[in-house]
């Protein structure tokens, strides 16, 4: 039975029998329905019949291909049927290989597509049910408020001295969060104010030296990333190893649920959001 492809040797790798295709290092199982009404037409009949069907094909990095088929064939001593695996010829179909890569690659694209914004929707649609505050949203805000401050960090940055070290200290306070505030609940966690905020306070008290100087997260807060929350856990999902994601993992310790290969995982993850169990 033929084995998946390494992704650093490959570009493309399709398994008939799994119905499974990897691109660029990203696989994906299709639906039946799929498989038939866009796959199939551009498999059959040249590379898969009913007699004669398709195992495998690889396209490589390197521009080489391979192909594996099982064909029904009489054993001529027995006289019995039997489907017999054999790697297939392609040398004299190089024009046909072309053909059959891009329109699988085309196919391939419009599913994935089509499977993440159905995510997004669905996950947005989870979003505005719920206005529970968890570990995770609290953790994706306090990483998108670092990258809207990236540019305090710039040498061109039209700063203060003054100022350019209190977006320091706005930042490290951020970066913070997690380890000075992770035993109290993630409703109750508080945020500093951005020195810009802190500015117009016209307050005499140093920078983040005063309570009033944090908040915590309100709905209109939650409200305005919600989207980009919604935006990022889409694209997450929909990566090769979600273990390699820049921001936080969308699993949870010990946690039998692998975002890319399990069939119920949609409504695995919005369920962990509905109970506000969602991250780590």
């Amino acid at each position: 039975m033929a084995t998946i492809a390494s992704p650093s040797e490959t570009s493309l790798y399709l398994n008939a029998f799994d119905k499974t295709i990897q691109y660029d290092g990203v696989m994906k199982t299709i639906d039946d329905d799929y498989w038939t009404s866009d796959i199939v037409p551009i498999l059959y009949p040249m590379w898969d019949s009913d007699k004669d069907k398709l195992e495998l094909f690889v396209q490589y990095k390197d521009g080489t291909s391979k192909m594996n088929k099982t064909k029904y064939q009489r054993n001529q001593k027995t006289g019995a049927f039997k489907w017999v695996s054999y790697q297939f010829d392609l040398s004299p179909f190089s024009d046909e290989i072309t053909d059959m890569y891009t329109r699988v690659i085309e196919k391939w694209t419009e599913y994935r597509v089509g499977q993440e914004n159905d995510l997004e929707r669905a996950l947005a649609a989870s979003f505005s049910r719920t206005a529970i505050i968890n570990w995770t949203k609290v953790t994706l805000i306090r990483n998108f408020l670092l990258m809207d401050s990236d540019w305090t960090q710039l040498g061109d940055a039209q700063l203060t001295t003054d100022q350019k070290a209190q977006w320091v200290t706005y930042r490290q306070k951020l970066r913070d969060i997690p380890a000075d505030q992770k035993s109290i609940p993630a409703n109750s966690v508080i945020f500093p104010v951005t020195p810009t905020k802190y500015a117009k306070m016209a307050d005499s008290l140093d920078y983040l030296s005063d309570v009033t100087h944090f908040y915590t997260i309100p709905q209109s807060v939650y409200s305005k990333f919600s989207t980009r929350i919604v935006n990022y856990l889409a694209l997450a999902i929909g990566t090769i190893d979600i273990d390699e994601m820049p921001v936080v993992r969308i699993s949870r310790p010990n946690s039998s649920i692998e975002p890319n290969t399990g069939d119920n995982t949609l409504d695995d993850i919005l369920k962990m959001i509905d109970e506000g169990d969602f991250g780590e």
